[in-house]
């Protein structure tokens, strides 16, 4: 992360082919950022860092870093030439607002709480309920916001799902046993989650329920032996959610660029402040000073540095304003200064059949 602000002015801002490929050269970045890597050399970058015969941990941070302002760079390239909004994702606003935990953690219970902009306030309890499985954690809510979004493009609670590849190969994931195992056990812990959403100062109430009510999926997904296809499902895979809840997040989502939402990677606790600062940037009212105290309330806070918020804020916000920088947040010895952004990440293209603003067609 320390490195994006050395390359922008070479690497983002420059759109002579010559000159972008001499920084690409010098800062180590993926040359087609348009092609996507191999399997062997997906695999050959997930192995660890050897130097003589020792795992070399500070090496893998400095290549993790480099990977980041790989990505983040062609992130702001596609932002300036206007092709990061050709694909959008939904997500649902109680989940951007109120966070799952970003480890694995004992607690069957936990209650996040944000006040909107609005003056509203929400209260997200998530509950881990089945036997013998936890609370969803760290990357399993990227497979949650891949359904919900699924369910809401499709306006419809079933969503199809015939296949482990189908999520794989969207997100990245490369195909086999040890993937597969993961989001078998992904799925699992969603599965068994409650949520419980409550709006205070709106008309509107939820009582808590689970969020998946049905499902009937290949073994590469569920191993539970207890599925059956119900009768509107016509024997097609799938998953069906609760009914109030997809009423929920129908009406309370988040829309953002969907590349975005793949390519943002790293500590989930960052992705989750980037994805809430760009929410809390559009939908700002008036600049607004928000609370330590109250961000401890709505993110994970079982780090043994009292200080691993900030650093986390910090990171975020950088990155956010490499990729907008109309946005208005500014760390505050108080907290976070956030204003309305004074101009829109995409710009309105008339001629293009695509989606600008971030406003979803009706």
């Amino acid at each position: 992360m320390d490195r994006i602000d050395s390359i922008i002015k070479d690497y983002v801002d420059n759109v002579d082919p010559a000159r972008r490929a001499e920084a690409q050269r010098k800062y180590g970045l993926p040359p087609d950022p348009t092609k996507k890597p191999t399997r062997k050399a997906s695999k050959a970058r997930a192995q660890p860092v050897q130097v003589e015969g020792k795992r070399d941990y500070k090496a893998e941070r400095e290549l993790a870093k480099i990977r980041t302002t790989g990505r983040v760079s062609n992130l702001a390239v596609a932002r300036n030439d206007q092709s990061l909004g050709e694909e959008y994702i939904k997500l649902a606003q109680a989940l951007i607002l109120c966070s799952l935990p970003h480890s694995a953690t004992k607690e069957t219970k936990i209650t996040r709480r944000a006040r909107l902009g609005d003056g509203s306030t929400l209260a997200v309890t998530f509950s881990a309920t089945a036997d013998g499985i936890g609370m969803p954690f760290g990357a399993d809510r990227k497979l949650l916001f891949w359904l919900l979004d699924r369910a809401i493009r499709n306006d419809n609670p079933f969503i199809p799902w015939s296949s482990a590849r189908e999520y794989q190969r969207e997100v990245g994931i490369e195909k086999g046993g040890r993937p597969n195992k993961q989001l078998r056990e992904r799925f699992a812990r969603i599965t068994g989650l409650v949520i419980s959403i409550t709006r205070k100062g709106a008309a509107r109430q939820l009582d808590t329920f689970p969020i998946i009510a049905h499902s009937y999926l290949p073994n590469s997904i569920s191993e539970a032996e207890d599925q059956a296809s119900l009768p509107e499902m016509s024997d097609r895979f799938g998953v069906l959610l609760h009914e109030p809840l997809f009423a929920d997040i129908k009406q309370h989502n988040t829309v953002m660029p969907r590349r975005l939402w793949l390519d943002i990677k790293g500590p989930t606790a960052v992705q989750d402040l980037v994805f809430w600062l760009f929410y809390r940037c559009y939908a700002a009212a008036s600049e607004t000073v928000i609370p330590w105290t109250a961000l401890h309330e709505q993110f994970p806070n079982g780090d043994s540095n009292p200080y691993r918020l900030r650093q986390h804020v910090r990171k975020a916000i950088t990155l956010l304003k490499v990729l907008w920088p109309e946005a208005q947040v500014a760390e505050d010895p108080n907290g976070i200064w956030v204003d309305r952004a004074t101009g829109p990440m995409l710009d309105d293209d008339p001629t293009r059949n695509r989606i600008r603003r971030l406003k979803a067609p009706a």
